[in-house]
């Protein structure tokens, strides 16, 4: 049975037909779609065009939750977040904890291991910055309710406290 994607891209492709060759090329073989669906589109123009009410309270609700982030991160010690301009998630720097101690004796030799620290300690999941080639940093998202990502963050400023 065929099921429908969960989610959709649109994307423009370059006017160049040989670099857009190469670009249909690299699609197939990577399995991915070559053209946008039909739903996909129809979603974009809907975006754009249909009522603007909403884009500013989630806007505005992004930022908050943004702002909640960066401030509660720089409050940990040993990390700095500097506040992202247009993203849902935030890279934070833990280079103040590499070299740290964990409770159990465990040393903070990088960026993945202060990321399992905090999944395996405190319940926090986040995607350690080697993964996008930014190390010592680590990807928080912080598309979750205001109470999820208060939790997140005081549980993230508990770890950090408790090293050594």
């Amino acid at each position: 049975s065929s099921r429908p994607p969960t989610c959709a891209r649109v994307t423009r492709r370059p006017t160049d037909p040989a670099v857009n060759r190469q670009v249909a090329d690299l699609q197939f073989m990577a399995g991915v779609l070559k053209n946008e669906s039909a739903g996909g589109a129809s979603g974009a123009l809907a975006a754009l065009t249909g009522p603007q009410e909403s884009v500013e309270t989630y806007r505005a609700a992004f930022e908050e939750r943004r702002d909640l982030v960066v401030s509660m991160l720089n409050q940990a010690k040993g990390i700095t977040c500097v506040k992202p301009a247009g993203a849902f998630y935030a890279f934070p720097s833990c280079a103040g904890l590499i070299g740290k101690r964990t409770p159990d004796g465990k040393v903070i030799e990088t960026d993945r291991d202060f990321v399992m620290y905090l999944m395996d300690g405190e319940g926090v999941a986040a995607v350690h910055g080697a993964a996008y080639g930014v190390s010592p940093h680590f990807r928080l998202s912080f598309a979750a309710s205001t109470e999820d990502i208060t939790r997140a963050c005081e549980r993230i400023q508990r770890a950090c406290a408790a090293l050594r």
